[in-house]
């Protein structure tokens, strides 16, 4: 996007359901069942997408959804490659997820006429529309807002070519329809712009402009110029781009396109579905299906697989690291009986952190085939990612390709939970003495990984199974 993003200066009502879903983040109204999202999707945006898909599917597959890098600004690509053990805990404009493992500052040192969505202490990358992706990869977007924002009720896609020409030109006044309506040109300041071709030359992150113009009556921005839309068309694109001149940016322009472009990029349209039918359920809502399956095999892909809990058909992650087989996300097992507590007492972080259990409790969650790790199994996993504490932290979080993925979730039990920021902790089957039990601590009030036996049985941990030999 060339990358004008203009800022929302007003904080969009939120629409919440029985569930507490935030359904419509980030969009307009248009009618009772039709919204259009404000601007063009934002690398923040689809970052904390990225960072979901890390965090739930692993590695392979967060990689698959990448930009071409060849498609996006260097300097963006340079910050959407760097490594870094930074955790951005701010959720994403269209997304309402943490953008998660990236760099919450970036070499760029321009400043900014007005504030954007993201606090001016981050990366003004984060801002920017994304580009470099491909017309699946924006179906996916939508799709995955569908399943996880919308919860089917609410279904996200991408505009019709004739659906964009109506909302593009529905929240002008008629004197703006009548003579051109030029959202990304400000000839006051001189600014050049995001619709606005200077020499038809590529511009340089214009970064002093961002944000200096305002939407129509809407709240959409950026409709002309800035970055072209992909439509529900493949191959066709509309309202214009920052290569072209702002008379080329308008209602009837038209865009095609073959691959992923610098100058391309898409926002998503939502319709409410009441009472929509025909939707297939998802397989963890009908756990009493499988309890008659005994299979307990790993479906691979390469080095990453995939597990399914008999006992209530959770799926798991799984990677393999030198001999052994871990399960790369947290066990989420409801016990029978025992002591555990969801963090913070609150179910929703179930499905992200798995449950916090007691050391009896956890020597009983992990299913058939697989056991709770003794500190031998650790010290063996810890030697396979790093040969300094420092390195194995950087090397188990989610960012990495190892794939163990730990998410920095804090721990704790009845009504006393620590910070996500204060480091987690894994209980082993090994007992210290008679009172204490190793454990696998991450990121205690340091970016180090190690063993420890400084807690007490009874508080809450989490559990990462390990597969039977």
């Amino acid at each position: 996007m060339r990358y004008k993003i203009l800022f929302i200066f007003f904080i969009i009502p939120l629409i919440c359901f029985a569930q507490k879903t935030i359904f419509f983040t980030g969009m307009s109204k248009i009618d009772n069942n039709f919204y259009i999202d404000q601007t063009e999707i934002d690398i923040g945006s689809w970052l904390s997408y990225y960072s979901w898909i890390l965090e739930h599917d692993g590695y392979n597959a967060a990689h698959k959804i990448l930009p071409d890098s060849t498609a996006v600004n260097s300097d963006v690509w340079k910050y959407i490659k760097t490594k870094t053990t930074d955790y951005i805990d701010i959720p994403g404009q269209f997304t309402n997820y943490p953008i998660g493992y990236f760099p919450e500052k970036c070499n760029c040192k321009q400043y900014l006429g007005y504030s954007l969505y993201y606090p001016s202490s981050y990366c003004i990358y984060l801002s920017l529309p994304i580009t470099g992706i491909t017309f699946e990869q924006a179906l996916s977007f939508c799709e995955w807002r569908t399943k996880h924002m919308g919860k089917n009720k609410i279904i996200y896609r991408l505009p019709t070519p004739e659906e964009w020409s109506h909302y593009a030109v529905t929240g002008l006044s008629d004197s703006e329809k009548k003579a051109g309506y030029r959202d990304s040109l400000e000839i006051k300041r001189k600014c050049s712009g995001a619709n606005y071709n200077y020499n038809h030359v590529e511009l340089v992150y214009d970064i002093y402009c961002v944000g200096q113009f305002k939407s129509d009556k809407n709240k959409i921005f950026d409709i002309f110029g800035n970055v072209s839309e992909m439509t529900s068309t493949k191959g066709i694109a509309k309202g214009g781009n920052y290569t072209q001149f702002a008379n080329q940016c308008h209602p009837d322009s038209v865009q095609h396109y073959t691959k992923p472009e610098k100058w391309l990029g898409f926002r998503c349209v939502a319709e409410k579905i009441e009472n929509k039918e025909g939707t297939k359920a998802n397989i963890s809502e009908n756990p009493t299906q499988l309890k008659t399956n005994n299979d307990t095999s790993i479906t691979w892909d390469g080095k990453f697989g995939e597990f399914t809990d008999i006992r209530d058909g959770k799926r798991y992650r799984v990677v393999k690291i030198g001999e052994q087989i871990w399960m790369a996300q947290n066990i989420a097992y409801k016990p029978i009986e025992g002591k555990y507590w969801a963090y913070k007492n609150d179910e929703n972080y179930i499905l992200k952190l798995g449950y916090l259990y007691s050391w009896e409790t956890s020597k009983n969650v992990c299913p058939k085939g697989w056991h709770l790790p003794t500190k031998e199994e650790f010290e063996k996993l810890l030697l396979s990612v790093g040969m300094s504490d420092t390195l194995a932290y950087k090397n188990l979080l989610p960012s990495s390709d190892f794939g163990f993925s730990i998410i920095s979730s804090g721990f704790g039990g009845g009504v006393i939970f620590t910070k996500p920021e204060f480091g987690t902790g894994f209980w082993s089957s090994s007992l210290c003495g008679s009172r204490r039990v190793f454990a696998l601590v991450h990121g205690r009030f340091s970016p180090k990984t190690f063993i420890t036996d400084e807690f007490s049985p009874s508080i809450g941990l989490y559990v990462r199974c390990i597969k039977d030999k």
